[in-house]
């Protein structure tokens, strides 16, 4: 990714792996399945944490960061043709992609809805976690999924 010159060599690497992490995971496979390769990618690094980014057509992207120090990682995605029982499997998915087989105590079971205050068709439904603050999110706009989230921190 751009956005690496004069890092050290021992950070260009943690981006390196952090980048592969994120490459390896569901959301970033059915971006690639659904857009193809990313039109552009990029890595910015801020004391200890790491950030990527990908763009791809149709003006879907997809961000991740971490901050080992806290123990905090997000990964987000905006793009359009999901439906909602995909966009739930696909962060299920994530979370055992991201914290092993049983996940970080996700309750599936009890969704909550946020309304975005700067538009009444915008929502977000939220599924919270029992360990390390963890929370996943669909995000719709009308009856379309637009978004999804996935953050944990420790």
């Amino acid at each position: 990714p751009s956005g690496l010159e004069g890092a050290p060599p021992a950070r260009q690497k943690q981006v390196r792996e952090f980048q592969q992490r994120v490459e390896a995971g569901p959301i970033y496979k059915e971006l690639l399945l659904r857009l193809g390769e990313p039109e552009r990618c990029g890595a910015k690094l801020s004391g200890e944490n790491i950030a990527v980014s990908y763009a791809f057509r149709n003006e879907a992207h997809l961000d991740a960061s971490i901050s080992p120090g806290i123990e905090y990682s997000e990964q987000h995605a905006q793009f359009r043709g999901l439906d909602g029982e995909k966009a739930l499997a696909l962060l299920k998915q994530s979370e055992r992609d991201s914290f092993g087989q049983d996940g970080c105590g996700i309750d599936w079971n009890r969704p909550e809805s946020e309304s975005k205050k700067e538009s009444s068709s915008s929502r977000a439904v939220v599924f919270r976690g029992s360990s390390c603050n963890c929370q996943a999110r669909i995000l719709y706009s009308g009856k379309s999924v637009v978004g999804l989230a996935l953050r944990s921190s420790c």
